[in-house]
């Protein structure tokens, strides 16, 4: 058998191995994003409140290659999975600040959140469809249907739709939603300054973030969000999309 034969042959083989392979292998790919992300504030203390979400895809690995290419032809893949991941609440006063990691996730039937975040008689409540959530110190708590039905007749009625994006001195609160209005905020709680920055996002990409500064205190970082999609194992991919 002619030696330039048995190459030929085996570059064959091989290049069929290597199909078999990318087509049966697969790729799990996730993007975390944001959802929503508010502030809201009071002469005394300042609630962040930032919803998360995930896409994910499952695809085989040759697809997983051909995907520059395809973005390039203005092929966008809709995500296999996509799910409501996290709902935030980082609440700042002048002596400090706490975390609290609520499991208002759980309750969304939208997989990118869906949570509306609204003022009510000087509270804070989450919406989503029928159900209302009230903001309670550190948890968010199931608001009585009484309480709904009041809610849902006043906010039909409020006069300041045309502005969704923020408010200011109402019951004594101020709104801000991230990404929508400028991205720094100069807060006076307890008459001591405070200052957050929004850093949305940018190219090339970075993680967004929400930067807390102090007088007299280094910048901190008090929360952060890398949005570029990333490779992970099955089991990671399996962890992140499984109903909880």
């Amino acid at each position: 058998m002619p030696k330039r034969f048995l190459i030929a042959l085996t570059i064959l083989v091989i290049c069929a191995v290597c199909l078999v392979v990318l087509g049966s292998s697969r790729a799990y790919i996730v993007r975390d994003s944001l959802s929503a992300g508010k502030l809201y504030w009071n002469a005394k203390e300042a609630l962040v409140i930032i919803a998360e979400a995930s896409d994910g895809a499952d695809m085989t690995y040759a697809r997983y290659e051909l995907e520059p290419f395809l973005l390039s032809l203005g092929h966008i893949r809709q995500p296999s999975n996509k799910r409501c991941t996290q709902v935030l609440v980082i609440r700042l006063t002048d002596k400090g600040d706490q975390r609290y990691d609520t499991d208002l996730y759980k309750y969304s039937q939208d997989p990118y959140c869906g949570f509306d975040f609204d003022l009510f008689e000087g509270d804070v409540y989450a919406l989503a469809g029928p159900s209302l959530w009230k903001w309670s110190d550190t948890h968010f708590e199931p608001a009585p249907p009484r309480e709904l039905g009041v809610f849902d007749a006043t906010r039909a009625a409020k006069s300041n739709s045309k502005h969704p994006w923020k408010f200011d001195d109402i019951e004594g609160w101020s709104m801000r939603q991230f990404g929508q209005t400028p991205p720094k905020y100069e807060l006076a709680l307890n008459g001591q300054p405070v200052t957050l920055v929004f850093h949305g996002a940018t190219w090339p990409p970075t993680p967004i973030s929400v930067e807390l500064i102090r007088t007299g205190e280094n910048p901190q970082t008090i929360w952060s969000l890398d949005e570029r999609p990333r490779r992970v194992t099955r089991t990671e991919y399996e962890h992140a999309f499984a109903q909880r």
